[in-house]
C-alpha cells in the first residue's frame, strides 16, 4: 500500500467513526469521513481505500472540494427545471420536497458522505409521516441531484440507485359505479330543486355541470378549471367534443400535465345536451371564457364550494364513503369506462395517459372484457337509449328524488 494510504478508525464521544488516507493524483493528502459504526467497519473501509487507490492510478482520480448538499440541491432546483422546460406547478412540487425535506435532512451534509445507510435513514425516518408513494418521489428527486453531483465529478456513485426502496401498496380508490353516478346525479337535482336563494341554486346548478363532467370524462381538477369554451364543440356534425389544453394549478394558467395530457375527447349527448344549457344559463359565454367559473365574478370557480356541494349530493344519495371531488371522480370515470367496453388507446386518450402501464389499473378495477361500442361510456352512465324513445334511467331516477 502506498505511503500515506490507511483506514483509520476514531473512537470518540459519539461512536466510532471510520476515515480513509490517502494521496490523490495531484499528490495531495485526502482524508474521507466514510460513516460510523456499525454501518461502517473495517473490512469495508478498507475496500474503499482500495477502490480509491485504484481510481487515483488509472484514472488520475482528485478528491473534489467538498460541497454541502443544501448549496448544490439548492442551485440544481435553479437550473435545472429551467433547462428541462417543466411546467411550473412541476417547478413548485420539486421546490416543496427540496426545501421542506431534503434539505433540512441532508442540507448541512457533504455530498460525498451520503450513502446507501443515510438515505436508508431517510426513509424509516419519512415513512413514520408519509407514504410510501410520497417517499418514493423524494427519492426520485434526491436520486435526480445526486446523478448531476456524479456527473458534475463531485461524489463517485449515486447511491440513490442501490437503495431498497418502499414497496406501495396498490391503489385503493373508492369507485362509483354508474348507478351511483346515476343517484348522485339524482341527488344533485334534488338540492337544486330545494334551494329558494337564487345565488346558491346557480352555483348548485354549475357544480351539477361539473360532476356530470367529471363522471363521465374523468378530467383533473386543473383541467375542469382550465377548461374554456372555444374548446368545447358541442354542434360539430362528428359528433360532440372537447379539448383539454389548459389547466388551471397551483393559482395559475399552466399546460397539460403532459404531451398525452393534451388531448380531444368525443362526449355523450346526455353531457353535450347538459353543456348546451350551461353555457345558455351563464353570462360567460364567449369563447375565451371559462366554462366553470364563479356564477356572478366570471372567475375560475372554487373548488372548495364544489366539494361541499358534492358531499351533500353524495349524502343526499345515501353514500357515506369518503371521496375526493376531483380525484376519486377521475378514477370512477377511467374504470366506469373500462367496464363499459373501452380499448386501452380509447381509455389511454381520455385519460391523458402516457403510459399504458398506468391504464392497466384501471382495467383490471374493472374486471371486464372489452367491447368495440364507443359510445357505451355514455349509456352506462347516464342510460341513453338510442331510437327507442324510452325515457332514460336517470330521468326516471331524478324524477323519483324531486317528487319524493
Amino acid at each position: 500500500m502506498p505511503a500515506g494510504s490507511a483506514v483509520i478508525r476514531y473512537d470518540g464521544a459519539r461512536g466510532t467513526t471510520w476515515r480513509v488516507k490517502y494521496r490523490d493524483a495531484s499528490g495531495r493528502q485526502t482524508m474521507e469521513t466514510l460513516g460510523k459504526s456499525p454501518e461502517w467497519n473495517r473490512r469495508k473501509a478498507e475496500a474503499v481505500l482500495r477502490h480509491r487507490l485504484a481510481d487515483v492510478d488509472r484514472e488520475g482520480y482528485t478528491r473534489p472540494e467538498p460541497t454541502r448538499f443544501e448549496a448544490y440541491a439548492l442551485a440544481w432546483l435553479d437550473s435545472y427545471p429551467v433547462s428541462q422546460s417543466l411546467k411550473a406547478s412541476t417547478t413548485a412540487g420539486y421546490g416543496v420536497i427540496v426545501r421542506a425535506h431534503l434539505v433540512p435532512a441532508f442540507g448541512r451534509e457533504e455530498l460525498s458522505t451520503i450513502d446507501v445507510a443515510r438515505i436508508e435513514r431517510y426513509i424509516a425516518t419519512k415513512r413514520k409521516t408519509l407514504a410510501a408513494r410520497t417517499v418514493n418521489r423524494h427519492l426520485n428527486l434526491l436520486g435526480l441531484i445526486l446523478r448531476a453531483a456524479r456527473r458534475d465529478k463531485l461524489i463517485r456513485s449515486n447511491p440513490v440507485s442501490e437503495v431498497d426502496r418502499p414497496r406501495e401498496s396498490d391503489p385503493e380508490w373508492r369507485i362509483l359505479d354508474p348507478s351511483e353516478v346515476r343517484a348522485v346525479e339524482a341527488a344533485f337535482r334534488a338540492l337544486i330543486a330545494e334551494t329558494e336563494d337564487e345565488h346558491e341554486r346557480r352555483w348548485r346548478e354549475t357544480c351539477r355541470t361539473i360532476f356530470l363532467t367529471v363522471a363521465e370524462l374523468g378530467l383533473r381538477r386543473g383541467e375542469v378549471l382550465g377548461l374554456r369554451w372555444r374548446w368545447v364543440a358541442l354542434a360539430d356534425p362528428e359528433g360532440a367534443s372537447l379539448r383539454v389544453s389548459e389547466t388551471f394549478v397551483q393559482g395559475r394558467t399552466d399546460d397539460p400535465k403532459s404531451k398525452a395530457g393534451r388531448r380531444t375527447i368525443p362526449i355523450s349527448s346526455k353531457l353535450a345536451a347538459e353543456l348546451f344549457d350551461h353555457r345558455a344559463r351563464s353570462p360567460y359565454q364567449s369563447d375565451d371564457d371559462l366554462v366553470f367559473v364563479s356564477p356572478y365574478k366570471g372567475s375560475h370557480v372554487d373548488p372548495r364550494v364544489y366539494a361541499e356541494t358534492f358531499r351533500a349530493a353524495l349524502a343526499k344519495a345515501g353514500i357515506t364513503d369518503y371521496l375526493r371531488p376531483f380525484h376519486d371522480g377521475r378514477h370512477s370515470a377511467i374504470t366506469n369506462a373500462a367496464r363499459a367496453g373501452r380499448r386501452e388507446h380509447a381509455l389511454m386518450t381520455l385519460a391523458g395517459h402516457s403510459d399504458s402501464r398506468t391504464t392497466r389499473l384501471y382495467t383490471h378495477l374493472a374486471g371486464e372484457m372489452f367491447r368495440d361500442e364507443a359510445d357505451r361510456m355514455g349509456a352506462a352512465l347516464w342510460g341513453e337509449v338510442e331510437k327507442s324513445g324510452r325515457k332514460s334511467d336517470v330521468e326516471q331516477v331524478a324524477a323519483e328524488a324531486e317528487t319524493a
